[in-house]
């Protein structure tokens, strides 16, 4: 009975250390990584989906976004009650239980009878993303993101009236690492469109590859298929690319002072 009470002690201890679940979920999500591999690995991948979850004074709201980071659904309302070993997540009306665990929160087998009816259910958190149930039961796991800012070059169809390369650039580009794009040029720029997407990648296991942040450049019309791309150890603070045609460089926020580059210094 000693050793019974210790553990229940122990694991007490462990979930007391874990964030609050309202202060664990704000953040940006996508299934980025496992929708590749499966692909990858000859498998039916998941349907890509990204999620923005923001805490608004003391409710959470849920955006379901596209890879640029727009909504593209009605934003669902939700809200956290704790209690000690369980916590509650309501979301759009529909109430469900998490038990606590070492590593987070995982669905509850304890949960009330109301049928819900949404496209899908968050059932696990934990510091490095979520698991969504989907309606047709299918499940997905969803990486947290982490902030990126850009700056990038596109050198312009026409060049200067000295005859010197005239170059489009755009700074404080917004993004992040799970699959985050943004356009560049396009427009009344006189530079073609062009778009950046970033991931960290960790390949799974029998790939020998080390993990890695990677940018990629894509042309909009084949977003599946990069024109080139570069990468870096996954614990750097910022990768570049250049391509004489085009330049750029991304940092993760907060990792170093901002990019000082801008129109005036940039020399192409």
């Amino acid at each position: 009975m000693f050793i019974t009470s210790l553990s229940i002690f122990a694991m007490a201890a462990d979930t007391q250390n874990i964030a609050a679940l309202d202060h664990q979920l704000p953040g940006i999500y996508t299934n980025e990584e496992h929708s590749y591999f499966e692909k990858d690995a000859g498998r039916t991948p998941p349907a890509w989906i990204g999620l923005k979850i923001e805490k608004q004074k003391d409710q959470l709201v849920i955006t379901r976004i596209d890879d640029f980071g727009k909504s593209i659904a009605r934003p669902l309302q939700a809200a956290v009650s704790a209690h000690k070993i369980r916590d509650n997540l309501t979301v759009d009306g529909c109430s469900r239980n998490f038990d606590r665990v070492e590593s987070g929160w995982v669905y509850s087998a304890l949960q009330n009878k109301k049928a819900c009816k949404q496209d899908y259910q968050i059932i696990a958190v934990n510091a490095a993303g979520l698991k969504l149930r989907f309606s047709d039961g299918t499940e997905t796991s969803l990486k947290r993101s982490r902030p990126v800012q850009c700056w990038a070059a596109a050198k312009k169809n026409q060049p200067k009236a000295d005859g010197s390369p005239d170059w489009h650039f755009a700074q404080k580009l917004d993004l992040h690492d799970q699959g985050g794009r943004v356009l560049v040029g396009g427009g009344e720029s006189g530079a073609d469109p062009l778009v950046l997407r970033m991931r960290s990648v960790y390949w799974p296991a029998p790939s020998t590859n080390r993990p890695s942040m990677v940018l990629y450049v894509h042309r909009p019309d084949a977003p599946d298929r990069a024109v080139s791309y570069s990468w870096a150890d996954i614990n750097a603070s910022r990768v570049g690319l250049n391509l004489r045609w085009m330049q750029a460089s991304c940092t993760i926020k907060g990792a170093e002072r901002p990019s000082q580059v801008n129109p005036k210094n940039f020399r192409g």
